[in-house]
């Protein structure tokens, strides 16, 4: 006969056995959704070495923001040192976006640069300076959106003079988009004052002024040329006009004139002419 005394002890026992096993699944689960989506990005990259930090225009360090801000971030500072020559005197340093792909390497990812090459005071803390003039990561999401979970890989390379851009290694830093924002998965700490850097736009591209030239200047100087240039145009077409009506009228009166003494010369003759007659002339 069955014992269902003994049966039933053992039911609270199996249930808890089964609780535990529950609440163990339940973590395991939570703690692996956590770090796919908030931990760390989708994707390793080998190239990789060292993290980047970016700055707001205020020399703080920022991990987060909006998409649409232009520049996307005013300074990105890098974890590591450029290998030499990359770090003498005509040393550059640039931001790149990429577009994390799944079953591509990261070496076939399509990018774009965020910011032009800058030049940076200190070898050992590598910067790449933004201006007013450079993209948001909305204008670069418009040509590459994100396809892998909404990521988007930040690069630095670096450069120098009379050299190829260092590609085969480099710092980066992974972003995740959500919505109208971006927040930094990962990086580091970083001195966003650990030296200064120009880009190469503030360098090379003209400054843009609004201020006009003197306007007694320029008022003198047009009214000069236009009489110089019309006035005596139109004094000259105005002296040839009168010499050539005057030329005119002369040649008229002569005409006149000439028809006039022409017409007494006859008469005169005609007079003497008839008077000699022996008839005379007629009366």
């Amino acid at each position: 006969m069955v014992n269902l005394h003994r049966n039933r002890s053992r039911i609270p026992r199996v249930l808890g056995s089964l609780l535990v096993l529950a609440a163990g699944v339940l973590g395991t689960s939570a703690s692996a959704g956590a770090a796919t989506s908030g931990g760390q990005a989708p994707y390793s990259d080998p190239q990789s070495n060292g993290s980047i930090g970016l700055c707001n225009q205020a020399g703080q360090q920022i991990t987060s923001g909006s998409i649409s801000a232009t520049p996307f971030a005013w300074r990105a500072v890098s974890t590591v040192a450029p290998p030499p020559p990359y770090n003498n005197d005509g040393r550059t340093a640039i931001l790149m976006a990429y577009q994390p792909r799944q079953g591509l390497p990261s070496g076939e990812w399509s990018g774009q640069a965020l910011t032009a090459s800058a030049r940076y005071s200190n070898p050992a803390v590598p910067m790449a300076q933004a201006t007013a003039k450079d993209l948001s990561l909305a204008n670069f999401l418009a040509a590459y959106p994100t396809s892998w979970n909404g990521f988007v890989q930040l690069r630095m390379y670096f450069g120098t003079s009379n050299a190829e851009q260092y590609t085969a290694h480099y710092p980066s830093l992974d972003v995740q988009v959500t919505g109208s924002t971006w927040h930094a998965v990962g990086g580091a700490s970083v001195n966003c004052t650990a030296g200064t850097a120009i880009s190469i736009e503030t360098i090379l591209l003209p400054t843009t002024t609004t201020t006009a030239p003197p306007a007694t200047t320029t008022t003198s100087k047009s009214a000069a040329s236009s009489t110089t240039t019309t006035h005596p145009k139109k004094g000259a077409a105005t002296a040839t006009t009168s010499a050539t009506s005057a030329s005119a009228g002369a040649s008229t009166t002569l005409i006149t004139v000439s028809v006039i003494v022409a017409i007494l010369i006859v008469g005169v003759l005609a007079w003497f002419f008839f008077r000699r007659q022996p008839g005379g002339p007629p009366s």
